[in-house]
C-alpha cells in the first residue's frame, strides 16, 4: 500500500488537470517596526534575554509567492517533507536555529488555552485592553504596536518588562506564527512571558516549526489561497539550501554580517565563521514538534543526507491523520500538557531519538549514486511529475 494516502486531495492533481493557484502568505505589517535601530535598549536587553532579540534584526523582504506556491505543491503531509527529484529535504531544527535564532531545546510550548485570558493582560501589560480589540482570547496586533510603541522616559522596571514582552507577542503573532487572518495573535503565548528570565526555556524553535509545517499540512488543498506559518523561514531556507535560486549576494565582511547587513538572507558559511557554538543535537532528533494544539513530526530520519550522512531507504514514517484534526476550534474545555502527555514525554526523551549514520565522504550529497536515490526514483518521481503509473507503491 502507498505511504501517499492522500494524492486524491493533494494540489499537485490539480495541476495536473491544468488548474493554477497561487498562496499568498500571511504577515502583519508590525514585526517590520519592532525594528532594533528604533527600539529602546531597555526593552530590547529584555528581548535579548529571552532569546528573541535575533529576530529583531530582520529587514523587510517581500514574499516570492511563486517559489512559495511551488514548494508547497511538493510538500507530502504524509512524510512531513518536501519531495525533489533527487530526493527528499526538510526545514530543520538545526535551520530554525541558524535562520532565526531560536532556541530548540527546552520545555514544549504549551499550557492553557481555556478561560478568560484577557484578564491576565491587567498583571502582564498593566491595564486591560477594550474590548473593541479582542476577540475570544486573540488580541488585535495593531493595538500591541500602537500602545507599545514608545516606552516612557521615566518607566519602572515593571513598565519596561510589560513593553518587551507585547513586542515578543508581537513577533509571534506578525512574524512567527501568523494565524489565518494575520492581524491577531493568541493571549495563550502571553502566559509564558510572564517570568521574562524563564521564556528561554521553552523550545520557542520547535513550536514555530509545528506551525509551519501544520500550515503546510494545510497549503496542499487545492481551494486555500493563503498560508500562514512563519513563511519567511521557508523562503530564506529555500534561498540557503536552494542556492540555484537564491538572490546574488556581494561578499560581507565579518563586520558587516555582525551588523546585520543582508540578514535574514546571509549565508550559512557567514553565520557558521561568526557563531562559536556548535548547533545543539537536538536539530537531529526524530521527535514530535508540539504547539499547544498541534503536533507535527520531525522526520530527519528521512533527510539525514543535510547533516552529511549517507542516506538509507527509510522505514515507514509516523501516520499524523487523526492528531491532524486536532486543533482549538471547539475544544475550550482541553488542557493540552495533559491531552498531549505522550508525545511530550517522547520530545523529553529526544536524547534517545538522535539520528546517527556513516559519514558521507562523497563530494556531491544530491547526485549521490545510492541505493536510496535508486528507491527513492523508482518509488517516488510519480508523484513529482504528472507521470501516469499502475503502481501502489511508494
Amino acid at each position: 500500500m502507498s505511504i501517499l494516502r492522500v494524492q486524491e486531495k493533494h494540489v499537485t492533481k490539480h495541476v495536473w488537470e491544468g488548474n493554477e493557484r497561487l498562496l499568498r502568505p500571511r504577515r502583519h505589517v508590525s514585526w517590520v517596526l519592532k525594528h532594533e535601530d528604533i527600539l529602546d535598549q531597555r526593552v530590547k536587553r529584555l528581548i535579548d534575554h529571552s532569546d528573541f532579540g535575533h529576530l529583531l534584526k530582520f529587514k523587510h523582504i517581500d514574499f516570492n509567492h511563486v517559489l512559495i506556491t511551488a514548494l508547497v505543491e511538493r510538500w507530502r503531509t504524509e512524510t512531513h517533507t518536501f519531495h525533489f527529484p533527487l530526493g527528499e529535504t526538510i526545514v530543520t531544527l538545526e535551520d530554525v536555529e541558524l535562520i532565526l535564532g531560536l532556541p530548540i531545546d527546552g520545555q514544549v510550548v504549551t499550557g492553557i488555552t481555556t478561560s478568560d485570558l484577557v484578564s491576565f493582560c491587567d498583571q502582564l501589560f498593566g491595564f486591560i485592553p477594550p474590548s473593541t480589540v479582542v476577540k475570544g482570547n486573540a488580541i488585535k496586533l495593531s493595538w500591541l504596536n500602537n500602545t507599545f510603541q514608545e516606552l516612557p522616559h521615566n518607566a519602572t522596571d515593571d513598565v519596561i518588562a510589560q513593553h518587551a514582552r507585547a513586542h515578543i507577542l508581537t513577533l509571534i503573532g506578525s512574524l512567527l506564527k501568523p494565524d489565518s487572518s494575520g492581524s491577531k495573535v493568541h493571549l495563550m503565548y502571553l502566559l509564558l512571558l510572564a517570568d521574562l528570565n524563564n521564556v528561554r526555556n521553552y523550545s520557542w524553535g520547535s513550536a514555530v516549526l509545528a506551525s509551519l509545517y501544520r500550515a503546510l499540512d494545510h497549503g496542499i488543498d487545492f481551494n486555500q489561497d493563503n498560508i500562514g506559518g512563519c513563511t519567511l523561514l521557508l523562503q530564506c531556507w529555500a534561498w540557503e539550501r536552494l542556492t540555484c535560486i537564491s538572490p546574488q549576494l556581494q561578499p560581507l565582511t565579518d563586520e558587516e554580517v555582525q551588523q546585520g547587513v543582508g540578514f535574514p538572507l546571509v549565508k550559512v558559511e557567514y553565520v557558521r565563521r561568526l557563531i562559536t557554538i556548535e548547533v545543539s543535537p537536538t536539530a537531529r532528533a526524530v521527535v514530535p514538534l508540539i504547539c499547544f494544539a498541534t503536533v507535527e513530526f520531525h522526520q530527519v530520519d528521512r533527510v539525514i543526507r543535510q547533516f552529511g550522512f549517507r542516506q538509507s531507504i527509510p522505514s515507514d514514517p509516523f501516520n499524523l491523520d487523526q492528531l491532524h484534526k486536532e486543533d482549538m476550534r471547539g475544544r475550550t474545555d482541553r488542557y493540552w500538557p495533559q491531552y498531549h502527555v505522550a508525545w511530550i514525554a517522547m520530545w523529553n526523551d529526544l536524547r534517545n531519538h538522535l539520528i546517527h549514520g556513516n559519514q558521507f565522504n562523497g563530494n556531491d550529497l544530491l547526485h549521490d549514486n545510492s541505493t536510496y536515490m535508486q528507491w527513492y526514483i523508482n518509488h517516488t518521481i510519480r508523484y513529482i511529475t504528472p507521470i501516469q503509473s499502475s503502481s501502489d507503491d511508494d
